[in-house]
């Protein structure tokens, strides 16, 4: 449903969508709003700041031919989230005021819901944005990772932690211990989140099943937390992260009874199809595991996503990386609906990394190899047709 208003001479564009309001000014600012009253995605002077609902706020831009990607200060972020909120509260002012507005609108249930949406927006002020924070901490541990196409997920968390936790590239999920909730557990949980989102619920799309591993756990306690979340949150497709290594301890049948429940997709960081790499990096995982896994759940109708890690290895293993990569992804029975992400390698502050590799004597990639090892890989895939669909998975863009 879409306004359009005159408003002391400037133009107005409010759009009503199942999941949001956005409200777009001839300044070309744009605020847009989930139904709860939450700032989303504020859109002003070529600069576009999204807010998690962790309350974390992420600034982008262009400048020259890069994009720059930066999170924001609470002190920033608080005069941005009060001068929308304001923004708001002028503009349900002055739809509450005007007459002739409201007899132009497309009906007055129509600009009731209007208002009220403007109305909760307008509440949703720097102490409101600060308050909401406080409540997401109470519900969840820190989100550490979703894959790209689950930013927009109601994330449960079914486990805390990571269940191996040894890959020395990673820093999500350092100092926690793996545990996996009981029943009772997770249903209290999944009550506060949905309690917690209220209406913003309405903006999100799927269930990811928490946190790094959560399908590592039993099948009979994943078949109970699936029920209880479709029950708590809604009937809506459920994803999940497994490694391969633990994947490939439940077969086909199993898999189908989740997917019976509602499991969709599964992502999987296999990283590398060259297992001196996965070995050197601590993943225990081998290219045969992702086999085994991937097929299992292909043959349960389950789609997947894998992971790749471009300059994992630096120079010393770049070779091995790209050949054994190829060939395994090419052994992987991936077709329509699953997905092949390849991801930067980010050194993480907390992780090991970076200490190892300098301590092996290896070199970082550049930036112009990075970019040559992608294509090396993509250039050799030979997947029928059609296809997994080939994308980025920027863990710079991740915020929950």
């Amino acid at each position: 449903m879409v306004f359009r208003f005159t408003i002391h001479g400037e133009q107005v564009t409010i759009s009503i969508k199942p999941g949001a309001l956005s409200v777009m000014f001839d300044t070309r600012e744009v605020i847009t709003c989930d139904r709860g009253g939450r700032l989303w995605v504020l859109t002003r002077n070529g600069r576009t700041y999204r807010r998690g609902l962790n309350g974390h706020l992420l600034e982008k831009y262009h400048a020259g031919d890069g994009l720059i990607r930066r999170r924001v200060g609470d002190a920033e972020a608080a005069e941005l989230i009060d001068s929308a909120a304001a923004r708001m509260a002028s503009l349900r002012d002055s739809l509450a005021k005007e007459a002739a507005i409201r007899a132009a609108a497309n009906g007055n249930g129509a600009l009731e819901e209007l208002l009220t949406l403007i109305e909760r927006a307008s509440h949703f002020d720097a102490a409101a944005h600060v308050a909401d924070r406080k409540a997401f901490e109470q519900v969840y541990d820190p989100v550490g990772i979703l894959p790209p196409d689950q930013y927009m997920a109601v994330v449960v968390q079914a486990t805390e932690g990571c269940s191996f936790n040894t890959c020395t590239f990673c820093d999500f999920y350092r100092g926690r211990r793996f545990r996996i909730k009981s029943s009772d557990e997770f249903r209290m949980h999944t009550r506060a989140v949905r309690a917690f989102l209220g209406d913003s619920i309405l903006l999100r799309r799927s269930i990811f099943l928490g946190e790094a591993n959560a399908l590592a756990a039993p099948t009979r306690r994943l078949e109970a937390f699936m029920q209880i979340a479709r029950e708590e949150i809604g009937d809506l497709p459920i994803h999940a992260f497994l490694d391969g290594f633990t994947g490939s301890r439940k077969t086909a049948s199993e898999y189908a009874r989740l997917g019976m429940l509602g499991l969709k997709r599964v992502s999987i960081g296999m990283e590398s199809g060259h297992d001196p790499l996965l070995t050197f990096v601590q993943k225990p995982s081998s290219a045969a595991d992702i086999v085994a896994t991937v097929t299992e759940l292909k043959q349960a109708g389950i789609a997947v996503s894998v992971i790749v890690l471009i300059g994992l290895g630096g120079d010393r293993f770049a070779a091995g990386h790209v050949a054994d990569t190829v060939a395994l992804l090419n052994r992987l029975p991936l077709g329509s609906g699953d997905i092949v992400y390849f991801s930067t390698l980010s050194e993480r502050a907390n992780a090991p990394y970076a200490v190892q590799i300098r301590a092996a004597g290896i070199r970082p990639l550049n930036d112009a190899e990075l970019r040559e090892q992608r294509q090396a890989i993509v250039e050799r895939l030979n997947f029928s047709s059609p296809g997994p669909q080939i994308a980025t998975y920027d863990i710079h863009e991740f915020i929950y």
